[in-house]
């Protein structure tokens, strides 16, 4: 089977092209000379050719002409939005993924920090007891080093941009905020998310690459499940409810402000979620074959 792969920096800068022939094409077409004399509203054009046939010809072949010069902008410009929604599309999706990637980057360095910072504790505390045997040895504890503070800033090069993550800490050096932004040329994406109750509650704040916005509010139960209502920018909502069993399996289902309901089922935490039912805007619900 043959690699299959979508370069949506190209698709990015196929947009900016496409959009600066548009405002090229249209203005020059429009102030051109072509267009002044063919038009109906220019009373002398039968002096320019010094013929009325003549004249009347070429009104004719500006007229057939103009439409599809008209046309040309528009096309061009929807074809650049066109490019620009697939490559902000994948390009949210990479985003969302390395955000992910960041975070857990980020909470495996703060765990490691946190062991270092314990054994580091436990040695101060306990410093009386590394007196060297007759042999010279010490317990493993008397090799602890000073981990020096928490890192909360994590960077990935990604060659053309970057991936950045920072961590805001309590006085206990428990996670309150995360902010990561990714970057790939001149698309950039934002996600801040804070914690409180404990860890309990999860507050995101997403700006994609097109510059729409979501704002979500996320609350943790017992074995990880979870309820999520989120507003887009343009005002609609959607809510999330997770039910879990303790070995992972359960029902997620998703409705959204328009009026739409999708349910999904897994057995277990490694399987994939696969859909129950399915009911869209002005649709007969589709149920899947059992």
């Amino acid at each position: 089977m043959p690699d299959f792969a979508i370069d949506y920096g190209l698709l990015h800068e196929a947009r900016k092209d496409l959009h600066e022939l548009a405002d090229r094409v249209g203005p020059r077409l429009g102030d051109s000379v072509f267009a002044q004399v063919g038009g109906v509203d220019y009373p002398d054009a039968d002096p320019v050719f010094g013929d009325e046939e003549l004249a009347s010809a070429f009104r004719s072949l500006y007229q057939q002409a103009q439409h599809p010069m008209d046309k040309a902008e528009d096309d061009l410009r929807e074809l650049g939005d066109i490019f620009g929604a697939i490559a902000d599309g994948y390009f949210d999706v990479d985003a969302q993924i390395a955000n992910g990637m960041g975070m857990m980057g980020a909470s495996l360095g703060l765990d490691e920090w946190r062991r270092k910072k314990s054994e580091w504790d436990f040695f101060q505390e306990h410093r009386g007891e590394c007196t060297p045997d007759p042999d010279g040895s010490v317990p493993d504890f008397c090799h602890a080093t000073d981990p020096g503070p928490p890192q909360t800033d994590f960077v990935v090069d990604t060659g053309d941009g970057s991936v950045k993550t920072h961590l805001t800490l309590d006085e206990n050096y428990n996670v309150v905020k995360e902010e990561t932004t990714v970057i790939s040329g001149d698309q950039r994406y934002t996600s801040v998310s804070s914690y409180s109750d404990g860890g309990k509650t999860q507050t995101t704040d997403t700006t994609f690459a097109d510059g729409s916005t979501s704002h979500s509010v996320t609350k943790y139960f017992e074995h990880g499940s979870s309820a999520t209502d989120t507003t887009a920018g343009d005002g609609s909502t959607s809510h999330t409810e997770i039910t879990l069993d303790d070995n992972g399996g359960g029902t997620m289902v998703v409705s959204g402000s328009d009026g739409s309901r999708t349910e999904y089922k897994r057995p277990d935490q490694n399987a994939k979620w696969e859909t129950v039912s399915d009911i869209q805007p002005d649709t007969d619900p589709i149920i899947p074959d059992a």
